[in-house]
Formats: C-alpha cells, structure tokens, sequence
C-alpha cells in the first residue's frame, strides 16, 4: 500500500479552532492521517455560577419531559452539575443532542438519546420525528449564556413549554499579532475548521490585526447558516462540511460529504 493510501492528509496543514478540550482527540485523529494540526482556539469555555433559577430547574428536573443539550460544553457541564443533584438520572425524561459529538457525551453517562444523523442543527433537531407531537410537554434547553432562539421558538410554536439552563460563557481568545503572523508564514493552512459564528467573529477580528489577505483562508465551516456568516464577514474561499462532528470535519478533510 503506498504512502498516500497510509496518510491520505500527508503534506495538509489544518487549523482547529474549537475550544482546547474539544480538540484533542480530533486533532490525533487528523494527524493519524497524515496532516499537520495546528491547534488554534477562538474560543474559551466558562462554567458559570448557575443562578437561584437555573438552580431550581436542575432541583426539578425530573418535571421536564425533554431536555435538550446544544453542545458538547453544554452536555458536558450540564450532566456534571445535574449529577450533583440527582446522582441517578430522573426517569421519563427523552434527551436530545445537536450532533453525535453531543450525544457521545451523553451516552457515555449511560444515558439514552436522540439526535439529527445528516445535519447538527437546531433546525436538524426540530425535524425529529420525536418533536412533531409534544403540545402540553415541557422543555429544558442546557445551553451557554445567549445563542440562538431557533430551538425554543420552534418548540414553544408547537405548544410545548421551554426553560433554559444557561451553565457556561464563551469568551473570545486573545492572540497576539506576531505570533498570527508567523503561522501564516511558516504553518499556512489547507483548511481552517469553524464551527460556530462567535469562533469565526472571533477569527476575523484577530485576522484583521495582521494586515494580511485573510479573506482568501480557505474555511470549513459547519453550515450553510455558517457560510452566509462568513460571505458576510468577507471571507472568499468556503466550503460546508455535513455537520460540526468529527466524523463530518475528517470526511470534508478528505474531499468526501461536504457542500
């Protein structure tokens, strides 16, 4: 078997900019195929103090007949601190997740869950079957302070009640100019992975100090929604992955299952 069949990534440079804990197993599987990783995150995650309300819902969380997990953060700090209050899991309650990244999470508290297989999307997840029917059942989203409404106002539009529980803040990482530079000189990417619209903010801002022709980045991005966002920031050179999963960003990596 040749070389190119062992590493099919061999001589690529990828740029992650998830968060750090979010990257690590991604990474070692990109350079497992062959490419160079450069872990560049845009983001920080930020457990927050739950307030006395969010607190409440988490104290009576077996009231709720679904709960939502919109992220890996979410279900990753959300299921810590309901472990916290409930050391088994309430019964009755049907879990939802964004993407198979979320769910992993999930399921590996032993807990079952349903999630869109083609696309990660609020949109993807008002699609479910098991969402057509709930009038009258109540909702609680895990999510980090802010963020769409597209989940909720689609479930509240079929007569179902939604609380949040906002766990955790994004905040934008802070990258010197010189050292940006220097990635672009000496680590320029084949492919920079995004994934959420504040973690691109946040690229294009940092980009912009470096007086350099950062529109031309080729991106992944995870989307369409995502690909309007960047057109709109200027970006020229975009692809849509299948979805913000690992799975998703290797298959676009490897020319397979993107837009």
């Amino acid at each position: 078997m040749n070389e190119k069949a062992l590493y099919p990534l061999a001589g690529c440079t990828v740029w992650l900019t998830r968060p750090v804990a979010q990257n690590q197993a991604l990474q070692q599987a990109i350079e497992t195929l062959g490419a160079t990783v450069l872990s560049l995150p845009m983001l920080v995650i930020r457990a927050v103090e739950p307030s006395p309300a969010d607190k409440d819902r988490i104290l009576n969380l077996d009231n709720y007949n679904l709960v939502f997990f919109v992220s890996t953060n979410a279900a990753r700090i959300g299921l810590d601190l309901i472990g916290n209050f409930w050391p088994q899991y309430p019964l009755g309650i049907q879990n939802f997740a964004v993407g198979s990244g979320t769910a992993a999470v999930i399921e590996s508290h032993g807990l079952a869950v349903v999630y869109p297989q083609e696309r990660m999307s609020s949109e993807a997840m008002l699609a479910l079957p098991e969402l057509q029917q709930i009038r009258g059942k109540k909702a609680l989203i895990v999510r980090g302070v802010g963020g769409r409404e597209i989940l909720a106002s689609g479930l509240e539009a079929r007569g179902c009640k939604v609380d949040y529980a906002e766990l955790y803040e994004r905040l934008p990482a802070i990258w010197q100019k010189d050292q940006l530079q220097q990635y672009l000189q000496e680590r320029y990417p084949d492919a920079v992975v995004l994934s959420s619209a504040e973690a691109m903010d946040n690229f294009a801002a940092q980009f912009q100090q470096t007086g350099t022709a950062w529109i031309s980045l080729p991106l992944l991005v995870a989307s369409e929604r995502l690909e309007k966002h960047a057109q709109g920031l200027g970006f020229e050179n975009i692809r849509v992955m299948a979805g913000a999963g690992d799975e998703a960003i290797i298959s676009a990596l490897l020319g397979e299952d993107s837009k």
